[in-house]
């Protein structure tokens, strides 16, 4: 008797796992016009504008943010819907970079244009290999929102130097609206 309640048991769950995983909507692909991340890596002393330039970063904020920020690309993001509501979306791509070093009097960090509005054009630029994540995209609240940017990829400075740029970033906001950032790590160094 125990052993056919365990199978029955066993049966059921089986069959509600695969009407949750049937319930939720087939991956999609949605493009987006508006994905410009942007760093501080403060060891550094460096802004990361990714996908967009300071300058036509700085000029959409002085426009008031009007429209979309003024992106290089628009990126094609996968999305998921998971069997309790939430969407999970993911994007990997190849993007532009600018490394902007920041001003004399930074710190304290007040706003990406202000930190470097004293430099006459990015210490270096170059691209690199994004990946994002977002484990609840659309703000469902079933579970803790953890999302992020990393990247690794090449710039050049303004006396023709090469180096690698990396970096991680991973934030999280929990069910209770409690913002904590789980990683920022930065890696710079020159090559060849």
């Amino acid at each position: 008797m125990r052993r056919r309640t365990a199978l029955v048991t066993a049966l059921a769950l089986l069959t509600l796992g695969l009407t949750a995983q049937t319930s939720a909507a087939p991956p999609e692909q949605v493009e987006l016009d508006d994905f410009a991340p942007l760093f501080a890596d403060v060891d550094d002393g460096l802004g990361l504008f990714v996908n967009i330039t300071r300058d036509d970063y700085c000029a959409w904020v002085d426009g008031g943010f009007i429209g979309p920020p003024p992106v290089d690309k628009t990126i094609s993001v996968q999305l998921n819907e998971t069997g309790k509501g939430a969407v999970v979306a993911s994007f990997q791509g190849e993007l532009s970079i600018e490394l902007w070093r920041f001003d004399p009097d930074v710190p304290p960090l007040v706003d990406p244009c202000v930190d470097t509005d004293a430099q006459s054009g990015p210490w270096a630029t170059g691209t690199a290999h994004v990946q994002a994540n977002d484990n609840d995209f659309d703000g469902s609240r079933t579970r803790t929102n953890s999302f992020g940017v990393r990247g690794q990829g090449t710039v050049e400075d303004a006396s023709g130097g090469t180096w690698h740029f990396s970096w991680a970033n991973r934030l999280q906001i929990t069910k209770d609206d409690e913002f904590r950032e789980r990683a920022a790590n930065f890696n710079l160094h020159p090559i060849g």
